[in-house]
Formats: C-alpha cells, sequence, structure tokens
C-alpha cells in the first residue's frame, strides 16, 4: 500500500488539490448566496379593515436591508383600459377624513420589521382620479394593481413589490376587493423595473 501510493504521490496530490478547490468553490458559492438573500428587498403589501374600498393598506419591509419608499403607483383597469397615476403626494384635497397630523407625502423610509399605513383604497383611488383628466375612477374598475417603489443602499436600482385586487361589483352593496395573490410579487426583473421608472417619469 505504501509503495502504491508512493508511486502516485504527484497524482494523489492533485486529486486532492482539486478536491480542497471544490470545496472552497462549493463554500463561496453558499456565502455569496447567502449575502444575496440578506441584501434583497422584501416588501409586503396587505389590505387591513374590510375587504371593501374602506380597507387600509399596509406596506412593511421584512428584508435585512432598511429601504425608503419613493413612490406608490395606483394601475387602474377598467372597460379594457388602463392608467397608471403616482399616489405618493396626500395633497390638500384628501376629503375621506385622514388624520390631519399624517405626513404630505407617503415617501418614508421603513428599517427591517417597520410598517406604515398608506390610507385606505378608496382615498388612495381619490388621488389615482385626481391624477386625470379622463380617469378610469369614474368607471366600474376590474382591477387595482398597488406598486410600491422604493430604494435601498444595497442596490444601485430601484426596488418594488406589486399586489393586484379584483374588484368585484358589488350591486346595492360596496365595491368587495378580491386579492389576487396571497402575497406581494417582488419585482426583480430589469425590463420590469426599467418599466416602473418610466410609469414614475411620466407622473412627475
Amino acid at each position: 500500500m505504501l509503495a502504491w501510493i508512493e508511486t502516485h504521490t504527484s497524482a494523489l496530490q492533485v486529486v486532492v488539490g482539486l478536491t480542497t478547490a471544490l470545496v472552497w468553490v462549493i463554500y463561496l458559492h453558499i456565502l455569496v448566496s447567502g449575502l444575496r438573500r440578506q441584501r434583497r428587498s422584501e416588501i409586503l403589501i396587505t389590505l387591513a379593515g374590510k375587504r371593501d374600498m374602506s380597507g387600509r393598506v399596509m406596506v412593511s419591509n421584512l428584508g435585512f436591508e432598511p429601504i425608503y419608499i419613493l413612490d406608490i403607483l395606483l394601475r387602474l383597469s377598467a372597460d379594457h383600459r388602463e392608467d397608471t397615476v403616482s399616489v405618493a403626494e396626500r395633497g390638500k384635497q384628501d376629503e375621506r377624513g385622514e388624520d390631519p397630523s399624517d405626513k404630505p407625502t407617503l415617501q418614508t423610509p421603513l428599517k427591517t420589521g417597520d410598517l406604515v399605513d398608506i390610507g385606505e383604497i378608496a382615498t388612495l383611488l381619490d388621488r389615482a382620479g385626481r391624477g386625470f383628466s379622463d380617469s378610469p375612477v369614474a368607471d366600474a374598475l376590474s382591477r387595482i394593481d398597488i406598486t410600491v417603489v422604493a430604494v435601498t443602499a444595497a442596490t444601485s436600482s430601484i426596488v418594488a413589490a406589486q399586489r393586484s385586487f379584483d374588484v368585484e361589483q358589488g350591486g346595492d352593496g360596496p365595491d368587495r376587493l378580491r386579492p389576487q395573490s396571497l402575497y406581494a410579487r417582488q419585482i426583480r426583473s430589469r425590463r420590469e423595473r426599467r418599466s416602473i421608472e418610466q410609469d414614475m417619469q411620466r407622473n412627475l
């Protein structure tokens, strides 16, 4: 056995070296993947209260990195048309009994685990309606997409999450909101983020 080892010492050294290198590559991959997961944003969008237009939209930061909410975009779908408008600024015309102590803008920093109430769906729709002279808010809405846009020190571009709600017409009663998914969809593709930036630019 010793003679065989002495004969194949060079080959064994190569095998040991390759095995060691492979172990370090796997370890490095695990380490980098863990760091990426820690720096990845995770924005939660929930509806509190009744599942109608009086429901309040809550935004939470579940990522490890602090974020700064840059904009809130509403995409409204009605009668085969869609419009996207920013509702981040409260303005002076909000008439749905918002607390006067509330900040005039929804732009705010959120540390890990922080939560912010951005208002009732009805209030957000009021602001969206003022964003267009011919707004789908006046029509029978079929879907509302809420997109939270933020920035973080961990990335050089925006981060965003979106949650969609189907609007079920209530007839004589209030319209009902049915979320299309359990959780907000994290928007990570470069194409979608570029599209969001274009929507924000149009709403300047």
